[in-house]
């Protein structure tokens, strides 16, 4: 083989190995920047998501509070109404006429009424009350 053959040989053989050397660098450098997309949105991911719990827990703890107070106020409640029903009770065994009157029985109404869940809202009394007993209309005395 001529020797210029052989140098160009060569030459062309270490201008292929550069040229794929630098192609592989590229290939590196498109992965590297893949990766830390992927890195940067993974740790975005993790700060909302640390935010997500974080939010839950103050509400979480909100609501435990707010769950305190009401049980505290409804112990509250509680005590007003079994006070006031003693004294009520006391009223009613203290005067003969009240009692008299205490003693008479509630209208049909009313016992139904009574005996009804609580309501908590006019949608769910118009839902208990059933048409063959109608409220009666305002204005309308009652059979009592």
């Amino acid at each position: 083989m001529n020797p210029i053959i052989a140098k160009l040989v060569v030459g062309a053989l270490v201008l292929a190995a550069l040229a794929g050397g630098v192609l592989y660098v590229r290939e590196l450098r498109v992965e590297l920047a893949d990766a830390n997309n992927q890195l940067a949105t993974a740790k975005q991911g993790i700060v909302d998501r640390n935010k997500t719990i974080s939010d839950l827990q103050r509400d979480a703890g909100e609501k435990a509070k707010q769950q305190v107070q009401l049980d505290t106020s409804t112990t509250a409640v509680r005590a007003t109404v079994t006070s006031e029903r003693q004294a009520m009770k006391k009223v009613i065994n203290e005067n003969p006429t009240v009692r008299t009157w205490a003693d008479t029985p509630l209208p049909a109404d009313v016992v139904r009424l009574s005996a009804s869940p609580t309501f908590t809202g006019t949608a769910n009394f118009g839902a208990a009350v059933s048409n063959d007993h109608a409220v009666h209309a305002a204005g309308d005395g009652s059979d009592n």
